[in-house]
């Protein structure tokens, strides 16, 4: 397919080139990641079943296939430096984890105007919480928590298991009126759920400028901008004692947060983000924080471990 536009962004018929990454939940949200800053109108992660159909999380649907993530590049004399710049941040992740290279199609702009939704159904996490596109009209339930997010503004949809561990961790841990820290809060998703469980007041911190837009806009679709704050920067942005932290990043981020004086700001932590193999490096960090491990949860290599303090 030849490109239309003659490297013009306005014109009326642009072509896209769409990137498809093939991989598992694990590592959806690391690509998504990576590849996010080169990529346009967002990210886009579709959990696939074996026999090669989406799967329908609002029925429950196991998943038993691969994740696809989907980036788009517009064809306007630009796409092939982005494309390396993408193939180069995969590479470079390669190094931590084994990613594979995307596969690449052309379509018209009058098929990507809405390809890049597709992906994006409705998705249960937890045991009454049900995350959906904004653009998706939904039945929720009697007493379902409901999040309206747009995926692909920032990380965190809800997808990776660590998300999943994390809002399973808080429908147990939040009672009405407690402050909650969420930190690294991405798209906002686990600041808002706190809300909707009853917290008064949430601050959600990113280092991340783009995490921190999107985290802010999803946060006013949900109507709770009255409770959740998002901010940039990390912990040293806290005030005063929370009654829960969440910290959903690396282990080794958790690690050094820990030696820095983190266990001093909660009551109850929420610490995920965490590779099975990370256990050992991650408790003996929270033991020296004076905090007690009293839950281990994981899904597949992903552990999710709630302490709190003595």
């Amino acid at each position: 397919m030849s490109n239309n536009n003659d490297g013009d962004p306005a014109s009326d018929n642009p072509e896209w080139l769409e990137l498809a990454i093939e991989t598992n939940s694990e590592l959806a949200e690391a690509i998504s990641e990576a590849i996010y800053p080169y990529v346009e109108g967002g990210v886009a992660a579709e959990q696939m079943n074996t026999n090669g159909m989406a799967v329908d999380r609002w029925e429950d649907e196991v998943a038993t296939g691969p994740v696809i993530v989907r980036g788009y590049l517009r064809m306007d004399g630009s796409q092939e430096e982005r494309r390396q710049k993408v193939e180069y941040a995969l590479r470079c992740l390669n190094l931590v984890m084994p990613v594979p290279m995307p596969t690449y199609r052309s379509i018209a702009q009058t098929d990507w105007s809405e390809a890049w939704k597709v992906a994006f159904k409705p998705l249960r996490i937890g045991r009454r919480v049900l995350v959906h596109p904004s653009w998706i009209d939904i039945s929720p339930q009697p007493d379902d928590i409901v999040i309206a997010l747009d995926p692909g503004l920032a990380f965190g949809t809800g997808l990776h298991p660590t998300t999943q561990l994390c809002g399973g961790a808080l429908e147990n841990l939040v009672k009405p009126a407690m402050r909650a820290l969420d930190i690294g809060s991405g798209s906002a998703l686990l600041s808002i759920l706190a809300a909707k469980l009853g917290a008064a007041e949430v601050l959600g911190v990113d280092i991340d400028d783009e995490a921190v837009r999107a985290g802010r806009e999803n946060v006013s679709k949900n109507g709770v901008a009255q409770i959740v704050r998002i901010e940039g920067g990390s912990y040293e942005r806290a005030t005063g004692l929370y009654d829960i932290v969440i910290a959903n990043i690396l282990a080794g981020v958790i690690v050094k947060m820990l030696d820095g004086g983190l266990s001093r700001l909660g009551k109850w932590f929420v610490f995920s983000g965490i590779l099975e193999t990370q256990v050992s490096q991650v408790s003996a960090a929270i033991a020296q924080a004076d905090l007690e491990i009293v839950e281990h949860n994981q899904i597949t290599d992903w552990v999710c471990l709630i302490c709190r303090a003595h």
